[in-house]
């Protein structure tokens, strides 16, 4: 986590300045679905972060983002015209919302990150610029780890992450522990996949070669930079020993320069 001195600036939220709802409006976190609907994960959402309880506004946000895909996705079902603009229009409200809530508990890489997905979507969005410029204001004078130990995330869909871990190690090497999944159409991950190993490090690349699942090679290629991280996988779920379309591909964003394997990963 990232702290700041920086931490009076306003952030964009679409129903804080209008929203008022009393304290007890709380809901029960542990005791079953937050809420039915994205609107009402919204509105409840947004009065947990009004009388910043934290913990809880971040729940009912994720639950936003996960049912405001599932609108979007009928949506794109019922209309061609839903794919060439935004295909996740009604989700980005959760995620400028995610960034809100990751700022005011001072994790500005997470909050970061969580902008980032809301420009994925809408790269012209106001609120998403809005709050990545106060975001970065945050971060001015903090300096971006040297090394590439830490932990990079990249949204897998429904309020929820990939990642790539990768702990401190000698010289000339990287441990990294890749949790992955995909969604399809229902509530659970149609596919999940987690791969662990040690490879050589040179000039902030590593690279991944195995045969072990299949008889065609999985290759994971990783290029690491001060705030992120560009996978390359080469080879299918199969080949790399991952569940239904889960794959390493893509850009993971760092949020933070220090993480652990979990215990069953190692």
């Amino acid at each position: 986590m990232i702290r700041s001195r920086l931490c009076t600036f306003g952030f964009s939220i679409v129903t804080a300045a209008c929203l008022s709802l009393p304290a007890d409006s709380r809901t029960q976190t542990q005791d079953g679905p937050l809420c039915n609907t994205y609107a009402r994960c919204n509105l409840l959402g947004t009065a947990a972060l009004q009388h910043r309880r934290l913990d809880e506004a971040i729940q009912l946000f994720e639950r936003q983002a996960a049912l405001a895909e599932r609108a979007d996705i009928e949506r794109q079902g019922k209309s061609r015209d839903a794919l060439l603009h935004s295909p996740y229009k009604l989700a980005i409200t959760a995620y400028n919302n995610l960034a809100v809530a990751y700022s005011y508990q001072h994790d500005y890489l997470q909050a970061r990150a969580w902008a980032l997905v809301a420009l994925r979507w809408d790269r012209n969005n106001r609120a998403a610029r809005f709050n990545l410029h106060n975001i970065e204001r945050a971060l001015v004078g903090w300096q971006w780890p040297q090394t590439p130990a830490g932990e990079y995330v990249q949204y897998a869909g429904r309020g929820t992450w990939e990642s790539m871990i990768v702990e401190p190690s000698p010289p000339g090497n990287a441990h990294f522990c890749f949790s992955g999944l995909w969604w399809g159409l229902g509530e659970g991950p149609s596919g999940i996949g987690d791969l662990t190993a040690t490879v050589p490090l040179r000039d902030s690349q590593a690279e991944y070669i195995s045969r072990d699942f299949t008889d065609n090679q999985c290759r994971i290629s990783m290029h690491f930079y001060r705030d992120k991280l560009e996978v390359k996988q080469t080879g299918n779920d199969s080949d790399c020993g991952f569940g239904h379309n889960v794959t390493a591909n893509g850009t993971f964003q760092r949020i933070s320069s220090s993480a652990k394997c979990t215990e069953g990963a190692k």
